[in-house]
């Protein structure tokens, strides 16, 4: 028997240039797609029925750069710059994560996202401390019921006495998980469809501090093996060397719209222009990047170069929550002030409309993903990912724009209702099937093993990698001005 929804008396708001936004409207769904969007539509005596009066319906946001595991970890960033998140993030915490923390991460950060409105994400994971890890943090998205891009991480959490890493391993075999990759591809993303809900990428090695030959070699390998995006973190502002990756990347003929390049604050116009050319994506994440050092969130630059798979990442929810509301407000305004400042005499024309950056977050995430054709807008057709935002609470009340509405006042507490693949996951304000005080009492068990194993970290053992660190980054900087002096 086929499963039938049928949403009533709309606002539409549907992100597609030829539905617009309507009013007085529905959206029938079934058997997981989107049939029919308009008003007054037949539906039969067997359908759900919701209904939206005082309601807008958007597609759900797409989130194209996230660490789900860290979620944990929330808070604990709140006042880190890159230096303190590489320290205590990526050497300490992520080594004190157990199997089950993974998978705990995994699942309520899916969860955390499903309640903010998110329907998918590309999870780039890099808690693989063994291939245990790596089987758990699948599951947990998969018990959440989110829609996501897996992309198994090539990064190395340091290996220190207590720690869940494995010393013996990390020793004998360091590219374990490249060849684990191969191994999770098999058993769990045998016959991955753009249309599956769970997806396999792989997120390379740090770029800007592995040779550009391992870089494109790790490209290859994860073009072989199925992979259906590739990603990475790539030029951090003040963090960037001024290697020109992208533009080696174009050189060698590599570059593909499988390829998401996370952050590109500091990227030369050439290699914006080349990934617009050959439909890469990119993300940008504005609460990590004004935080922490990595200059303007270049996703509307890159719009105006030509990159339509420009979109929105949550990054690390140590220091931001996943919240594309407020991903979207503060690249809008942040964007908005940049150019209003450039101008000579004061302001006379808004420089950026809402519906922009509402497009960064959905239509612009699926371009992103490579499933434009499958998510992102309210099109017949299109897999039913959608959200029900109430507009009756008095901060919704009254609404004169609805996409005004949606990017500058809404937030969680607004969203009744979330269809992800046409299955309610959120109801009533209320994620369905799932306890969630039991829930929680099992996260912050973890979250006390977790604090428990680092605050036993021998800060010897990591003080080696810490000082190694600042150098580094010394190193970064004295580079980037040589570079950028003679690119200039």
């Amino acid at each position: 028997m086929s499963s039938i929804i049928i949403i009533k008396n709309a606002t539409v708001v549907s992100v597609d240039n030829a539905i617009g936004t309507v009013p007085n409207c529905d959206v029938l769904v079934e058997d997981g797609l989107i049939k029919a969007v308009g008003p007054g539509l037949e539906y039969p005596p067997a359908a759900i029925v919701l209904d939206a009066t005082d309601s807008i319906v958007s597609p759900g946001f797409i989130d194209t750069h996230r660490h789900t595991w860290q979620t944990q970890l929330k808070t604990i960033g709140a006042d880190y710059v890159l230096s303190d998140y590489i320290l205590n993030l990526r050497q300490i915490y992520g080594a004190s994560y157990s199997v089950h923390d993974a998978y705990l991460g995994n699942f309520c950060g899916a969860l955390d996202s499903i309640d903010n409105g998110i329907t998918y994400l590309i999870d780039h994971s890099h808690i693989a401390n063994s291939p245990d890890h790596a089987d758990a943090a699948i599951r947990g998205l998969q018990d959440a019921r989110i829609r996501a891009t897996f992309c198994y991480a090539m990064y190395a959490n340091p290996h220190w006495s207590g720690s869940c890493v494995d010393k013996e391993r990390e020793e004998a075999t360091p590219d374990w998980r490249l060849e684990d990759v191969r191994r999770v591809a098999t058993q769990f993303f045998a016959m991955s469809q753009p249309d599956d809900l769970l997806r396999l990428g792989f997120a390379l090695s740090e770029p800007d501090m592995t040779p550009i030959d391992r870089l494109v070699h790790e490209i290859d390998f994860a073009r072989s093996i199925g992979c259906k995006v590739i990603t990475g973190h790539f030029n951090f502002g003040k963090w960037d060397p001024g290697n020109f990756i992208v533009r080696h990347f174009a050189q060698r003929g590599i570059l593909g719209p499988d390829l998401l390049f996370s952050h590109g604050n500091t990227m030369a116009d050439d290699e914006l222009d080349a990934i617009a050319k050959h439909g890469c994506g990119i993300s940008s994440t504005p609460d990590t990047e004004l935080q922490m050092g990595m200059s303007h969130p270049v996703a509307f630059k890159a719009r105006d170069r030509g990159c339509t798979a420009a979109s929105l990442g949550v990054d690390v929810v140590c220091s931001a929550p996943a919240d594309m509301f407020a991903q979207m407000r503060l690249i809008l305004q942040a964007q908005r002030h940049l150019e209003h400042d450039a101008q000579e005499g004061a302001p006379l024309k808004m420089s950026r409309r809402c519906e922009e950056v509402l497009t960064l977050a959905t239509m612009g995430g699926a371009k992103a993903v490579g499933l434009e054709s499958v998510i992102g807008s309210v099109t017949p057709g299109k897999r039913a990912d959608l959200l029900i935002t109430r507009c009756d609470a008095p901060r919704m009340t009254p609404v004169h724009d609805p996409i005004g509405a949606l990017v500058l006042y809404a937030n969680a507490s607004d969203i009744d209702t979330v269809i992800i693949n046409g299955e309610i996951v959120k109801s009533g304000g209320k994620l369905t099937n799932i306890d969630w005080p039991k829930v929680r009492a099992e996260l912050l068990a973890s979250v006390d093993s977790i604090m428990k194993r680092a605050s036993n970290v021998p800060m010897d053992d990591v003080k080696a990698t810490r000082d190694y660190m600042v150098d580094t980054i010394n190193v970064i900087n004295q580079r980037r001005k040589v570079n950028r002096a003679k690119l200039s």
